[in-house]
């Protein structure tokens, strides 16, 4: 039994579906349409684990602590390494962009979109809190969630003696969760391959459009980014062991952030991954959770994409002091930002237009870019968290 998991669990197995589904996806299209339940059902399994999963796992981590102390030292690291690797890759992002040069042959849309007014402190509290407890039990409130798992943890930490049942079961429930995971994984190889065949079908008609150059140049610098970036923080975090630790244990997480476009849906794999790597259960359930929230590496240089993008299709000059660190700023405080808040992505682009005085229309091209680099920006935004997951728990053993 345990030889044949390993094997259904393998990435070469995982890669070879990928393989198989990009296949029908280009030679026999007719029939993806009856296969794409297969990978619906994949994902769907995914983000039902993931509410029960993230608050088991925060909670009983924190019931565990018996103070803040410890936790206060996860966060604040956590958070500092997420954003300071948003922000390098940015201006990696940016200066890929500079480098290359592309030449802008689109036309703009002439189409209007009516967009409406943003509030930004209304959004920052809709990110972190919710009005009603029904609606914490959605992944869509995934901040919320963490913060009210934070409490509960605190609480029971708290009872003491009384709160010893609690923990327990609490930690039970990790326990069977991560069990569950693991059998829903058997049926990964299924659902990826369904996956990737309806994602050749639905994209490959729309990358041969005018928008390929970018694309071409954003799954470059996410290649390269992923390959010298991510090795550097790995052994960042435990040297040349680090490197071959993570290259070993991180195509899954890879391949399912890709067939999923969810870091969310991706949560459950990089636990696993995590266990892997034997990082501590408190560790990374914490920063697991937060970095499924806020740490988002690939949306960072997507946002520097669209910008330098707009900026070049209405012939405006880009490279003003003032211009770079308002781009950046966007792309790495307040992408990490309304990354936790619902239609996030949306509110990030009407901030880009505000901001930088582009018509409405412009808003037709900031989506169709973001529907283009969805997958490669989803892959650098949820297996981002494994390299710095190396680092972050590193800093915690210090």
């Amino acid at each position: 039994m345990k030889k044949f998991k390993f094997k259904w669990k393998s990435s070469y197995v995982l890669i070879a579906s990928m393989v198989i589904g990009c296949l029908i996806g280009i030679f026999l299209k007719d029939i993806v349409g009856y296969i794409k339940p297969l990978g619906d059902i994949f994902i769907n399994l995914l983000f039902t684990i993931v509410v029960p999963l993230v608050f088991f796992l925060v909670s009983s981590s924190i019931a565990k602590f018996g103070n803040g102390k410890k936790l206060g030292k996860i966060v604040r690291t956590t958070l500092i390494v997420f954003l300071t690797t948003s922000l390098i890759s940015s201006i990696f992002m940016l200066g890929t962009m500079s480098l290359i040069k592309p030449s802008i042959t689109n036309t703009i849309p002439s189409d209007s979109v009516t967009l409406e007014s943003v509030d930004i402190k209304e959004k920052i509290v809709d990110a972190l809190t919710v009005n009603d407890f029904s609606e914490i039990l959605s992944r869509q409130h995934l901040l919320p969630l963490i913060i009210f798992a934070i409490l509960i943890g605190f609480g029971v930490a708290l009872s003491k003696e009384k709160g010893e049942p609690v923990k327990k079961f609490l930690e039970s429930m990790t326990d069977i969760l991560l069990k569950v995971i693991d059998i829903i994984m058997y049926y990964a190889p299924i659902g990826i391959c369904a996956y990737f065949a309806s994602l050749i079908k639905d994209m490959g008609p729309e990358i041969i459009g005018s928008y390929t150059s970018y694309l071409i140049i954003y799954i470059g610098a996410c290649i390269v980014y992923f390959g010298l970036f991510y090795s550097l923080y790995a052994f960042l975090g435990r040297g040349k062991k680090g490197i071959k630790d993570m290259w070993k244990n991180i195509s899954t997480s890879a391949l399912t952030s890709l067939a999923t476009c969810s870091s969310i849906a991706t949560l459950p794999v990089n636990i696993e991954t995590s266990k892997k790597l034997n990082i501590k259960k408190d560790v990374s359930s914490v920063s697991l959770s937060l970095g499924a929230a806020v740490h988002m590496e690939g949306s960072s240089m997507g946002t520097i994409l669209k910008i330098m993008f707009l900026f070049g299709i209405y012939g405006m000059n880009f490279y003003s002091v003032p211009t770079i660190l308002i781009a950046l700023v966007l792309a790495t405080f307040v992408c990490m930002a309304m990354s936790g808040i619902p239609s996030g992505g949306l509110i990030s682009e009407i901030l880009i237009i505000t901001i930088f005085g582009f018509p409405t229309s412009s808003y037709l091209l900031l989506t169709t870019i973001a529907w283009l680099i969805d997958a490669p920006a989803t892959c650098l935004n949820a297996t981002g968290d494994i390299p710095s997951l190396l680092i972050i728990d590193k800093h915690i053993k210090e």
